[in-house]
């Protein structure tokens, strides 16, 4: 008898291999709606409310994650100028990359779309003495920007900076091509050094095997590489291909490139204006 509640039960817990098919299922099925439908306003919205409420990323919490990843001490070696020197960080969160660099020995620009996080970052730079000026805006918005108390700062009518950084993988969590592009144009036009950011890659170019995800692609609804989870939001996977034309689009050449997505590791690339 207890041979049969044996078997019994170890069947019953290999059938619950279908609630992870289902939640599987359910996760592809939400990615392709709200990738197809939701407008930008709305995962702008969603992506603000994810962040903005997430410890992590929160400078005033001690959850505040503080270090710089390896591919970003990495990226710094390889392609930052060497210190001092002035760095303009977008997507900045509550200012963790802004922080290491400030104790590499740089001055830093930091601006973030949440005002809950730019404040926490704020907080912090009063707190620690760091020089970070801290500003609210999204790419979007570049070269005008605004304190948090309102006030517009263009950083056009400043010094250009000698390095840009997109904060870890905000690049990819633009929505739309163009607006991709025009934020590495707008960086590189404040920015005498490279532009680099972070991005989630897909692999290959084959259009996409699902042939709803293929027919939304087709109709303009969405893009080949569109994704959305409710933990990160909408983000955009692309080729090394999409990289290097969106980085053409914007006048740029690649100056460096890690496709390393190890333990600890993230792809990215840094692009520069030609040199005349």
């Amino acid at each position: 008898m207890s041979g049969l509640f044996s078997r019994l039960g170890a069947r019953v817990i290999r059938a619950t291999i279908l609630v992870d098919r289902a939640v599987g299922y359910f996760d592809r099925v939400r990615s392709l709606v709200v990738t197809s439908l939701a407008s930008d306003a709305v995962l702008e919205a969603y992506n603000e409310l994810a962040y903005g409420t997430t410890a992590v990323y929160d400078a005033t919490r001690p959850q505040f994650r503080e270090h710089l990843f390896n591919w970003e001490a990495e990226l710094v070696d390889r392609v930052f100028p060497k210190p001092p020197g002035r760095v303009l960080v977008g997507g900045a969160g509550g200012g963790r990359e802004a922080f290491e660099l400030v104790a590499r020995g740089y001055a830093v620009t930091a601006f973030e779309p949440s005002p809950a996080l730019a404040g926490s970052m704020a907080d912090r730079a009063v707190s620690t003495a760091a020089p970070v000026q801290t500003l609210v805006g999204r790419y979007q918005d570049l070269p005008s920007l605004r304190t948090l108390d309102g006030q517009a700062v263009n950083l056009e009518d400043g010094p250009a900076f000698d390095a840009a950084i997109l904060g870890w993988s905000s690049y990819s969590h633009i929505r739309q091509r163009a607006d991709r592009v025009a934020a590495l144009s707008a960086l590189a036009r404040l920015t005498d050094g490279p532009v680099c950011a972070s991005f989630f890659l897909r692999g290959g170019t084959a259009t996409a095997s699902n042939p709803v995800a293929a027919w939304t692609a087709r109709k303009g609804l969405r893009h080949e590489g569109d994704r959305f989870t409710p933990h990160i939001g909408f983000f955009h996977q692309g080729t090394i291909g999409e990289i290097d034309a969106e980085i053409a689009e914007a006048g740029l050449v690649r100056v460096a490139l890690s496709e390393n997505d190890g333990d600890g590791y993230w792809p990215w690339f840094a692009a520069a204006r030609p040199t005349p």
